[in-house]
């Protein structure tokens, strides 16, 4: 396993994809402190002060679980499992001896790999941008609670992944899971705006807003319906993680 995923990290190392994911890790908290240096904030109350970090906050995170990701992560994974495709490698690659569940697993863990560590990247790029904008480092229950959000998000992310996946195993090309992308983060938009005219009890009917909303619970209090997001955790992961394994078992190779 340990070989197979190496082996992954070679192939990505000469593509262009650990530069792209560097970049979209630091783009927003790069914006977010550009914005803020504009803005003279002498003279606030130390109350609005904080409520203005919160939503600096808030704003990258909106902005990265729902759309930013939407897009990367299903660029990502078409690449990760297209790629041989693509270059015309299948048919030496999946003759070798190794069961093709444990490829799979291997391109799975390397994919869980590269997303962990753009929500780390991320992360700290946020709290730097932050604490040299604003001058302020914030609180430990502040910076504890926001790293509760981001591990539960990523999680959330991890469950997601086996859509595109599926998509690019049935495609053999990256151009339709990125479509999957960019439709999923319209659908996002769609169901933000609905829960903020209506309850943002709504959004929770839709799997993609999965890795926003504990972003929601931590930060804006809004409860969550726990039944119905277990239900869509369990029957999203387990239903395309099979189609995708069962699928990736079964295709030809050229």
């Amino acid at each position: 396993m340990f070989n197979i995923i190496y082996s992954e990290f070679l192939k990505l190392k000469k593509s262009y994809l650990f530069t792209t994911a560097v970049i979209a890790s630091v783009f927003l908290p790069s914006i977010a402190f550009i914005v803020s240096l504009s803005n003279d904030y002498s003279g606030i109350t130390s109350v609005l002060k904080y409520t203005l970090i919160k939503d600096y906050r808030a704003n990258i995170e909106v902005n990265c679980f729902c759309f930013l990701y939407t897009v990367l992560f299903s660029l990502i994974a078409g690449y990760v499992f297209s790629r041989e495709f693509a270059d015309k490698t299948d048919n030496v690659i999946y003759t070798y001896p190794i069961n093709r569940t444990k490829i799979f697993i291997g391109k799975l863990i390397t994919l869980y790999i590269i997303i962990s560590f753009i929500y780390i990247l991320q992360f700290l790029a946020m709290y730097l941008s932050l604490c040299i904008a604003w001058h302020e480092f914030p609180s430990n229950n502040f910076i504890i609670t926001d790293m509760k959000v981001n591990v539960y998000s990523l999680l959330m992310q991890f469950i997601l992944v086996p859509i595109p996946i599926l998509i690019a195993n049935i495609t053999k090309n990256i151009i339709f899971p990125v479509v999957y992308g960019v439709l999923g983060a319209l659908s996002c938009m769609c169901a933000i705006a609905v829960g903020s005219v209506y309850s943002a009890i709504y959004m929770q009917f839709s799997p993609l807003m999965l890795p926003i909303l504990p972003m929601y619970y931590f930060h804006a209090g809004d409860p969550i319906d726990f039944i119905l997001t277990t239900i869509s955790v369990v029957l999203t992961f387990s239903i395309f993680m099979f189609l995708s394994i069962y699928h990736y078992n079964k295709m030809d190779v050229n």
